[in-house]
């Protein structure tokens, strides 16, 4: 569905230039929900402009589907947009027109009648959850009542893409979760293509298929969401990664010297993480009666993505030394990752 070819976007910042992305190759296929994460200043929402060629790529090749959008003339290129809707932090809506005023305002030259036009902005208004907003004013609205309809106006021209950069940036916890919610009951029920950027590892972990990493420019990392989360490869995805998870929080602990890690001799801090879809076994019940060990649970974050349990604990553990050894020998042979993090 979408291909980046080695994309460069350069700037000239005071008389010399710099790549705010640099060399991005990437294959996003039809009706996933793909993310691309990355801190403030990593190239991520400069990439996704190149997508719709909002920014045009200093160099390099974007497609979708079977066109090449690069080689497009601007008549050509302003068809081929329609098929790609967009959504944004701040919702960019006019507050001087209605919702619905907001939702039409891309059809007026569709052809369509103003009849059709708002009978077709009603029934996406109803698709988002915001059918009794319709006539009031943006300034009326919640922040998550404003994405949604952001979103039914990125709709209204039956795109095949959705790209939303930071599009829950803005928003509470709670509300973040509805949006998300929403734009995966949109990606199954219109086979719709979504490209999410954020700096939220959590809204990747919710319900993206797969997703890359980008830092300085690059894409460092890409893999399917259970692949990251299982086994980063690079320190920038381990830190967004340590983020959605309370098991870093260990290292804060020992810093601050907290009565939760004193250990008395012979105890050690380990830490596990299961690496594989099937570590899913009663681990603790199982080390204490094989190992004669005992493990006292100090965090615990166990979840399920993309189907499949992913994880890990932050245990003390007390016993003879071989036999917490023993315990670590089998933790290995079943691909869970075990870690001394503190002994005494």
């Amino acid at each position: 569905m979408i291909r980046l070819e080695n994309i460069v976007k350069t700037y000239s910042n005071g008389g010399s230039d710099f790549n705010a992305v640099d060399g991005v190759t990437l294959d996003i296929a039809d009706g996933e929900i793909y993310g691309i994460i990355g801190f403030s200043g990593a190239g991520k929402s400069t990439l996704v402009r190149c997508i719709n060629l909002l920014e045009r790529p200093t160099s390099g090749k974007v497609f979708v589907g079977d066109k090449e959008l690069t080689a497009l003339s601007t008549s050509e290129l302003r068809k081929e947009r329609r098929k790609i809707g967009m959504i944004f932090q701040h919702f960019n809506l006019m507050a001087s027109r209605t919702v619905i005023k907001n939702v039409i305002f891309p059809l007026q030259y569709s052809g369509l009648t103003k009849a059709q036009m708002y009978e077709k902005a009603h029934k996406l208004l109803k698709l988002v959850g915001i059918d009794d907003k319709a006539d009031v004013y943006p300034s009326e609205l919640s922040g998550g009542q404003k994405q949604r309809a952001a979103i039914a106006r990125a709709l209204v021209s039956d795109p095949q893409i959705l790209l939303c950069d930071e599009a829950t940036s803005a928003l509470d916890p709670q509300t973040t979760d509805s949006i998300l919610k929403l734009l995966k009951k949109l990606n199954k029920e219109l086979g719709i293509t979504i490209v999410l950027i954020t700096h939220q590892m959590n809204a990747v972990k919710e319900i993206c298929t797969r997703a890359a990493i980008m830092e300085k420019g690059r894409v460092v990392e890409e893999n399917d969401v259970f692949s990251l989360f299982a086994n980063p490869q690079q320190p920038v995805t381990r830190s967004f990664v340590d983020m959605t998870s309370n098991l870093s929080r260990i290292s804060t602990l020992i810093e601050e010297k907290s009565p939760l890690t004193e250990l008395k001799k012979g105890q050690c801090i380990l830490r596990f993480k299961y690496l594989e879809r099937s570590a899913c076994e009663a681990l603790v019940s199982y080390l204490s009666r094989t190992y004669n060990i005992n493990l006292n649970i100090i965090f615990g974050n166990i979840e399920i993505i993309g189907g499949n349990p992913i994880g890990g604990l932050v245990v003390i553990a007390d016993g003879a030394p071989e036999d917490i050894t023993a315990a670590q020998e089998y933790l290995k042979s079943i691909n869970v990752g075990v870690e001394v993090i503190l002994s005494a």
